[in-house]
């Protein structure tokens, strides 16, 4: 059994899928590492210029865009690894990054899963690093934009984990799907991603199925760069259905409250036509 399989889906963004293999490759010295790459129909020629590159990778081809949660899930049934890292394809980790997790790993109580401490392109630090449990008040709030109005107000920010600095290490309810370093030997197939979300979602599920396993989720403050989004159109109507799409499927798979779960698709039926 290898200690580590990283799995990256790409979708069109060959150049950064290349930046971040190299990173992975630099990092990964030392490590007894499998590396799986599945493309979901870019047409990009990412095959071609990962397997002149990077000859001991993986490359998976999908016929078509099967969505990120269905990609993964295609790698993560083929990993032997005690870790599985899903890791986006815009995400440049430095050269310590791989060794720190997997030492934090296997020192943690209970430990399920991790995330780390995520910058952008300009040095800012982002919130989804560290996020509380999604219930009907935050996700409104984050929803409506009261949350980015009030990142730091205990009522209107409780969307994100402000309790928790970013400097410091910690436990936490939910990660992020871009850097999520998780233990597949404890999860088995409850490693899988949900494939009722195309894309955006899946990963607060897959941190709620942890913690619903008696295992925790950490937050280790060890900074990678996100360059966020770079394959998708945010003014587009399918990313707008997949991103607040993806908190009424959250919310009607863990809450049975009807009023709850009206109010939600209500509140994202609105947002979607007023962005779109």
């Amino acid at each position: 059994m290898n200690t580590l399989s990283v799995i990256i889906v790409n979708y069109k963004v060959k150049d950064l899928l290349l930046q971040c293999l190299e990173c992975v490759d630099k990092a990964s010295q030392g490590i007894d590492i499998q590396v799986f790459v599945v493309d979901n129909a870019s047409g990009d020629g990412a095959e071609v210029a990962v397997k002149e590159r990077f000859q001991k990778v993986k490359f998976i081809q999908n016929k078509e865009n099967v969505g990120f949660a269905k990609a993964n899930n295609v790698a993560i049934r083929e990993a032997d690894s005690k870790y599985i890292l899903l890791l986006n394809p815009d995400v440049f980790i430095p050269e310590n990054c791989l060794k720190d997790v997997l030492d934090f790993a296997s020192k943690a109580e209970k430990f399920g899963a991790l995330g780390v401490r995520m910058i952008d392109g300009d040095g800012n630090f982002l919130p989804e690093s560290k996020r509380n449990k999604p219930s009907l008040w935050n996700s409104l709030c984050k929803i409506s934009g009261l949350t980015k109005i009030f990142p730091n107000s205990a009522v209107f920010g409780s969307y994100y984990n402000n309790r928790l600095k970013d400097t410091e290490a910690g436990r936490t309810d939910i990660l992020a799907g871009a850097f999520m370093l998780v233990n597949k030997e404890a999860l088995g197939d409850a490693a899988l991603l949900c494939e009722d979300y195309f894309m955006f979602g899946e990963d607060v599920d897959l941190s709620r199925t942890i913690l619903d396993r008696g295992l925790y989720n950490y937050y280790l403050p060890v900074t990678v760069t996100h360059l966020k989004g770079k394959s998708t159109n945010k003014r587009s109507k399918e990313y707008l259905n997949a991103f607040y799409g993806s908190m009424s499927i959250y919310y009607n798979r863990y809450h049975s409250g009807v009023f709850g779960r009206w109010l939600v698709k209500k509140a994202v039926n609105f947002i979607i036509w007023f962005k779109s």
